[in-house]
């Protein structure tokens, strides 16, 4: 009954009538009712269309024009020429005379048009031209055009069923809701207990996802159980029929339902009587309820009782079952007339691979720290052998040295209680444990607030999903406006603000209220520049996008300002259309330093451009810094001001065009080039970027800086070492997993203290394990991995 006090735009009787007087005794439905129910679904559903369904159109369109604007006369030329008509028409304004609303219904009709096109899904959907991008573009022309199919499905049934012409709408009142949450509700722990299961990193990570922590998951699932209990629609029409015998005798066995079944109300229809819907998403949802019910029968109450039962057997089975058993889930929602997704059995979801890669993340892990433990102290301790075990390294219970309290200052001898770790003068000041202590102590579960708080004490954009997320750095693009914000946290930070205050403000969603309290009771005059920007940006906080919806933003928007660059005749193109290859590869560079950013290593580009010759993030981030000099000058200078990046060098200097840019990265003269703009101090800054960029793209680089590669993506379980690692750097060698991890550690020490050309000539001349034992004692049993095919034999 909630969802029909929504319904503002007529009432039920009145939509019953529109229903009815579709019917009509000729073969097409009444055309002026049509017409008039058209209109007022159109009204009913403008805010939904306006802000999500042609803004993710919009959105969609705008990254696939590269499949439109293919010149292939293929079987495709139709349907990539409608689909251009249907963008100019998305992106067209309102005709002179023309309403919005008849605006949106011609959007809508030619999105439906669109969707019932069989060339146009093959395109998007299935063709070798399909992509990411051109499946979520079908999503949302199906999403918008499902209007218009609710229409055509009213007009179906209108001329099918005889009895149409006499409709009646009948509201069903909600069940009550005996609590509104479980009492005494299981924990996490408890609850994985019951299922066989360890509350452990591997099982969070493989049931719910790799990004899940322990303590990120035990504080979620406990805001799950918070949850008020739900009475699905399927449930409350079960209800109703079973109180009312004759009519469920008379009832068809269907529930048309606009989303598909969750896994609880699929399992209780088939239980209760074999009712069919739409299908089944597959979903577990714990806030799922039967109500106590009056009114029924005794045979219809035991009917139900029964069902229930089963339905806790099913769920008890579905949670305990095999990875490889499970059933892919759905989306909830389906589109138009019938789901825009594939009809299936169950299938292999492919989890047993999930638990693989988290096994092989957590055996890195293992590897790596135990390699640090060893570094603590400069330790000169051999590296350990591949057959370790798990020794503890706890830190010392007491301690008879003299420090400095972690929350006042004041000197004490007394270690936080807990983990034994950093002094506090006393069991008050323990109380107040905050900053980086957090994330070695087990004291309070860690929350995105804490990480957005390190962030600003490292002087760094964050880049941890719940962080980007929760505070709002996922609605910006540019690298610029990621430093305004985090500059009004600092603001925040500096001012005494704790940490525990703005994860309470973000879950409350009193942010925006709380930072506008905080700054107003500041002088203006003090409140610096991020506050007024803020003020302006007020959406980034009132609707947070999510991690791939701001990767699909910023893939939509990337290349924008750099088309500008381009000679003319190239501003039309996609960036794959650029030819040659060495100006596409410029392209992605330019584009990258407008955002002001750099690459990052799992690009081509972080290596083609010798940020792989950096010694670390920092000299990275100045390395992006040349380019964006090289390119821009100090245009986007401004923009940084007061955030981060206090990097100047002089005036300045003069800027390359694009097309010296490119030509002088093809030809291996990008060194001439930077010296010729006024840059050279600065270029030289990189003790080995002449020595890689003095090549031409085309001609092979030393594999010690594909090895540098490999070790700053640091990911051997999703990226392991290529062919010529493993011929050079002796991963042919390793016959498990633990043997890579134990390698890649070996040459991660190793580069931190060596000169990386003298580790390649170490490498050509088979002396890699002698060169490693001139930095660090290393087990003789590890001479084995580090063997290669060098020296090659002279004829």
């Amino acid at each position: 009954m909630e969802a029909f006090r929504l319904w503002t735009m007529f009432s039920l009787e009145k939509l019953s009538k529109r229903l009815s007087g579709l019917f009509h005794g000729k073969d097409l439905p009444n055309r002026t009712v049509e017409d008039v129910l058209w209109n007022e679904m159109l009204a009913y559903y403008e805010d939904r269309l306006e802000d999500t369904y042609i803004p993710n159109l919009r959105l969609s369109l705008k990254s696939c024009n590269t499949v439109f604007n293919d010149a292939n006369n293929d079987k495709f030329t139709t349907a990539r020429n409608e689909l251009s008509v249907f963008q100019n028409q998305t992106f067209a304004g309102l005709k002179a005379g023309q309403r919005l609303i008849g605006r949106h219904g011609t959007l809508v009709t030619k999105a439906y048009d669109s969707r019932r096109s069989k060339v146009v899904e093959e395109l998007l959907q299935t063709s070798p031209k399909s992509t990411k991008q051109t499946r979520k573009l079908w999503i949302d022309i199906c999403f918008l055009g499902r209007l218009r199919v609710i229409l055509e499905k009213f007009k179906e049934v209108s001329l099918k069923l005889p009895s149409f012409n006499n409709v009646t709408i009948i509201p069903v009142t909600g069940d009550r809701i005996p609590q509104k949450a479980l009492k005494d509700a299981l924990e996490l722990r408890e609850t994985l207990n019951l299922l066989d299961l360890p509350t452990d990193t591997l099982t969070v990570e493989t049931v719910i996802g790799p990004s899940w922590a322990v303590a990120k998951a035990e504080r979620e699932y406990g805001k799950l159980q918070k949850q008020a209990l739900n009475i699905h629609a399927e449930i409350q029409l079960i209800l109703l029929l079973s109180r009312n015998e004759r009519l469920l005798d008379k009832s068809f066995a269907y529930f048309g339902c606009s989303k598909y079944s969750c896994f609880m109300c699929s399992h209780f229809l088939k239980a209760y009587g074999r009712i069919g819907t739409r299908g089944c998403h597959g979903r577990l949802f714990k806030p799922w309820t039967v109500p106590e019910a009056t009114g029924l029968t005794s045979s219809q109450a035991d009917k139900i009782a029964k069902s229930v039962v089963q339905v806790q057997k099913n769920i008890e089975k579905e949670l305990k079952s095999d990875f490889d058993k499970a059933v892919r889930l759905e989306r909830t929602s389906v589109v138009g007339g019938s789901s825009i997704f594939s009809d299936h059995k169950a299938e292999k979801s492919g989890k047993h691979l999930v638990i693989e890669q988290r096994k092989k993340k957590m055996e890195q892990e293992r590897v790596a720290g135990l390699f640090n433990r060893l570094s603590v102290g400069k330790s000169e301790t051999a590296f350990p052998k591949s057959t370790w075990g798990n020794p503890s390294g706890g830190a010392l219970a007491e301690s008879n040295q003299l420090g400095e309290c972690n929350t006042c200052s004041k000197v004490a001898s007394r270690m936080c209680s807990i983990c034994n770790k950093d002094f506090y003068c006393s069991e008050l000041c323990e109380t107040k444990t905050h900053g980086s202590h957090l994330f070695t102590c087990a004291k309070r579960p860690l929350t995105s607030a804490d990480y957005l708080y390190r962030n600003i004490v490292r002087d760094t954009v964050p880049d941890e999903e719940d962080v980007l997320e929760d505070f709002g750095f996922n609605r910006l693009v540019s690298f610029a406006d990621h430093c305004k914000l985090l500059g009004l946290y600092k603001g925040l930070w500096l001012g005494d603000v704790l940490v525990e205050d703005i994860h309470r403000w973000q879950v409350e969603g009193t942010l925006i209220a709380n930072i506008k309290k905080y700054f107003y009771q500041i002088n203006e005059a003090n409140r610096g520049g991020y506050f007024p920007w803020f003020l302006g940006n007020l959406h980034i906080l009132e609707k947070p996008l999510t991690q791939e919806d701001s990767i699909q933003n910023i893939l939509a928007t990337f290349y924008d300002q750099a088309k500008a660059y381009l000679d003319k005749e190239d501003q039309h193109k996609q960036p794959s259309q650029l030819e040659p290859e060495a100006k596409i590869q410029c392209y992605e560079i330019l584009a990258t330093v407008l955002h002001a950013a750099h690459s990052n290593p799992v690009q081509k580009n972080w290596y083609s451009f010798g940020f792989c010759t950096c010694t670390d993030e920092r000299e990275e981030s100045t390395l992006g810094l040349l380019y964006r000099r090289l390119l821009l000058g100090n245009k986007l200078l401004d923009d940084l001001r007061g955030s981060n990046q206090h990097v100047f060098y002089g005036p300045a200097p003069q800027t390359a065009t694009f097309t010296e840019f490119w030509h002088a990265y093809e030809s291996g003269k990008l060194i001439e080039l930077i010296d010729s703009k006024g840059l050279q101090k600065m270029r030289l800054e990189f003790k080995f970027l002449q020595w890689f960029l003095s090549l031409s793209p085309s001609r092979p680089q030393a594999s010690v800086w594909s090895l540098k590669q490999f070790v700053a993506i640091d990911n051997p379980a999703e990226v392991p070492p290529n062919e010529t690692l493993q011929v050079d750097y002796g991963f042919m060698n390793c016959q498990t997993f633990e043997e890579t991890c134990i390698l890649l550690e070996i040459y991660k020490r190793l580069l931190r203290e060596a000169d990386p050309l003298e580790l390649h000539e170490a490498c050509l001349a088979g002396k890699l394990f002698e060169f490693a034992e001139a930095y660090y004692h290393i087990d003789e049993s590890h001479r084995r991995l580090m063997k290669n095919l060098y020296p090659l034999r002279r004829e």
